[in-house]
């Protein structure tokens, strides 16, 4: 079996490489880097896909595509409309891509335009295998925006009931909806989306992120 993990960013990508293995092959393919490894029974293929919602879904179309990947893994590090998750490991229960309006036409908030329900949901089965780490299961707003704007950010939360926000969460979603591709996304908490937001993400950029390994490998472990 081929499991695809994205990564957007090389603090979120250089901690994986030992834990998974030798590497066998890389490769560059439209500026993205994917390397391939054995992992628990699974090939890995990890794709470093850059900041932003067009570089992950073109890596996660690459990894369904090119490199037949059957289940995808999307980690990061987010932003929190709730200070209780600061610093906190999720898992992410549904994930919405704010940017999308078509009101106009009389579609939801948020709802692309072949999928009527906003909210695409993450593999169900897999987040109850990760229940033995208690993570807290959120929804994931995601945009083209690093958010660090107190009152965007409450309009965002109100708006869509959203726990956290990412740059990339949506690319990887909606892509692995139309392929019918499960997937599942493990988040670590790094700022609060307000005016100290980029201060917050480089410091939590350059810490451990604990538990994160334990919960990403179990992950393919169990696929």
């Amino acid at each position: 079996m081929n499991v695809g993990f994205v990564v957007a960013m090389d603090a979120e990508y250089a901690p994986f490489l030992e834990r998974l293995g030798p590497l066998l092959e890389r490769r560059v393919v439209s500026g993205m880097e994917f390397c391939r490894y054995e992992s628990f029974g699974k090939t890995v293929f990890l794709a470093k896909s850059g900041i932003g919602e067009i570089a992950a879904a073109t890596a996660t179309s690459l990894l369904i595509g090119l490199f037949d990947c059957s289940f995808i893994v999307n980690f990061g590090l987010v932003g929190s409309f709730d200070p209780s998750l600061r610093g906190a490991l999720a898992v992410v229960k549904d994930v919405v891509h704010y940017d999308s309006d078509l009101t106009a036409f009389g579609d939801a908030l948020g709802a692309p335009a072949d999928i009527r329900d906003p909210y695409l949901a993450a593999d169900r089965s897999m987040i109850y295998k990760l229940h033995s780490f208690s993570l807290p299961e959120v929804r994931l707003a995601s945009g083209d925006k690093f958010i660090a704007d107190s009152d965007f950010a409450e309009k965002i939360k109100s708006d869509f009931s959203a726990d956290i926000c990412d740059m990339e969460g949506a690319g990887v979603a909606l892509v692995c909806v139309r392929s019918r591709v499960p997937f599942t996304m493990i988040k670590l908490v790094s700022d609060g989306a307000d005016s100290s937001a980029a201060a917050d993400f480089s410091e939590s950029k350059a810490k451990t992120f604990g538990r994160a390994f334990d919960a990403v490998f179990t992950v393919i472990r169990e696929v």
